[in-house]
Parts: structure tokens; sequence; C-alpha cells
């Protein structure tokens, strides 16, 4: 059990190490696409020129100055791997951002988040449109069925108003029939005669 927690452990630590370091490295690499490599570059060629005017001081003959000798030689190393870094660093994002590639970018970005902005907003007047139909809806909507008893349990109690009164009911006249004026009949409406015709 203690070994697999420890293991477990081990594996957090390697993967915090693992993503600082990545970490780190796309920090540097969003400073050389922004900046480019020729100041990181610079800096590391100035130190190495002072390592060499250090070691031109040290005489390799003198084993007292071995010691100091070896460091600097590994500092020198280190600032030449430290300058091949950013070379294959630029490489890997393309070189520096041109100022026409950072306008096309800053674009981009504006236009991103004009477009998320839209976005939220026309999902918020939609929300709002379905909520306002679903409550009509809920207020409005009867079926046929619903208008139709409504209407019939009305006329039963006007029926039975009306009786109550004492007024006889009315019944339909011996050969008539029920039915709409407009299918017995052309309703027309009549207009006012012209002024001008002095017959009307």
């Amino acid at each position: 059990m203690k070994k697999a927690l420890k293991a477990i452990e081990k594996r957090i630590k390697d993967a915090k190490a693992t993503l600082k370091a990545k970490a780190n490295e796309l920090e540097h690499k969003l400073l050389l696409k922004r900046l480019g490599g020729d100041d990181f570059k610079a800096e590391s060629r100035d130190l190495i020129k002072q390592v060499e005017s250090r070691l031109a001081a040290f005489d390799p003959k003198d084993k007292s100055d071995n010691k100091k000798i070896n460091a600097l030689k590994k500092d020198k190393v280190a600032l030449q791997a430290r300058i091949a870094r950013t070379d294959t660093l630029l490489t890997e994002t393309g070189g520096q951002l041109t100022p026409e590639q950072a306008r096309a970018l800053i674009l981009r970005k504006i236009c991103d988040i004009a477009r998320a902005e839209l976005d939220r907003y026309l999902s918020a007047e939609k929300r709002a449109l379905v909520h306002g139909v679903e409550n009509l809806w809920d207020k409005y909507a009867m079926s046929n069925r619903e208008l139709e008893s409504a209407r019939t349990e009305t006329m039963e109690a006007l029926s039975g108003f009306v009786a109550s009164l004492g007024v006889p009911a009315m019944t339909t006249p011996e050969g008539w029939s029920k039915g709409r004026l407009g299918d017995t009949c052309t309703i027309e409406i009549g207009g006012t005669p012209s002024r001008n015709v002095a017959d009307y």
C-alpha cells in the first residue's frame, strides 16, 4: 500500500514538473513570437563574450585556475545551447509575428469577441421569445371541443335565465329552417351617392 502511494506521489510530482516546464516553454515561445529572438540571443552573446574574456585571463597550465576554467566553459556551452534553443523555438512558432499578422490576429480576436457577444444576445432574445409564446399558449390555448362545451353551457344558462323571466321559449315556425343569413341572401353595404350628380 505504501509503495503504491509513493508511486502515485512520484507520478504527481513528475506531472507537476512536466506541466511547469511546458508552461515555461509556452511563455518563452509567446515572448519570442511577439518580440523575436534578437534581444534574447544578443544577451546570450554578450554573456559569452564576458566568459571568453574571463577565460583569457586564466592560465590553463595553472592547476589552481583549472576549476574556474571548467566552470566558465560549462557556462559558455549552456549559453550556446540557449541560443540554439531560441532558434529552434522560433522555427517551431513560425518566426516573429509580423505587423500584418498582428493586425490580422487582433481583428480575428475582435471578431470572435463580437460574435460571442452577438450569440449571447440572440440566445437571450430567443429564450425570452419562447418564454413569451409559451405564456400566451398557456393563457389562450383552448381546443374546439372546449369552446363548444363552453358555448353550450352558456346557452343553457341563458335559456334558463330567460325562462325564469317568464318569456316563452323561442321556437322555429313551421316550414322555417335555421341557418346563416349569409347563406340565404347577399349582404351589401351602401355608399353615399356622389354630390356631383344632380339626379341624386
